[in-house]
């Protein structure tokens, strides 16, 4: 019998949609309920997560251990630090890291039109597309652009609110 492939890394078509291959996800959200329902769904669907509430805590968890991410999941608006914010900064020490940016509101596009975002989603999310989106997104990360550096000399937390 022919073994139909998909693009989630060999595994049979249709036999595990949206399931994750041990990747490890940065996921931001400063409603408690929603980073514990996040970082659970995506556990039982085999991704490894990191949650955070706090954008500035997740960007010091980011800091601290940058390769150890393959892929970030924020929401826009919170306290302290703008999701968008929040994603420059990760983008300046890993500009190839993908980020999904998650939002209840409209987003202008001259907020993220510098950010190089794999994806906006408008909430409430689809649990079945948010989660064949993560993995399609695994799948195909964001080439890195020319010309983009790691200015490794600043520091992504300077100019932060207590920090």
């Amino acid at each position: 019998m022919d073994d139909l492939r998909d693009e989630t890394g060999g595994i049979p078509a249709g036999e595990m949609s949206g399931h994750g291959l041990g990747e490890t996800i940065l996921f931001v959200d400063d409603e408690v309920y929603l980073a514990e329902v996040g970082k659970e769904m995506l556990e039982d669907y085999g991704y490894h997560v990191e949650s955070m509430t706090s954008s500035i805590d997740a960007l010091e968890a980011f800091v601290q251990t940058p390769d150890k991410f393959d892929l970030v999941i924020t929401d826009y608006t919170m306290p302290g630090m703008m999701g968008n914010l929040l994603a420059e900064k990760i983008q300046g020490i890993r500009p190839e890291i993908p980020i999904i940016m998650c939002t209840g509101i409209p987003l202008d596009p001259q907020i993220t039109e510098e950010l190089r975002l794999a994806k906006i989603l408008l909430k409430p999310l689809d649990m079945e597309g948010f989660l064949q989106l993560v993995r399609k997104v695994l799948d195909h990360p964001l080439s890195r652009q020319p010309g983009v550096s790691v200015d490794k000399g600043s520091n992504p937390l300077d100019g932060l609110p207590g920090l």
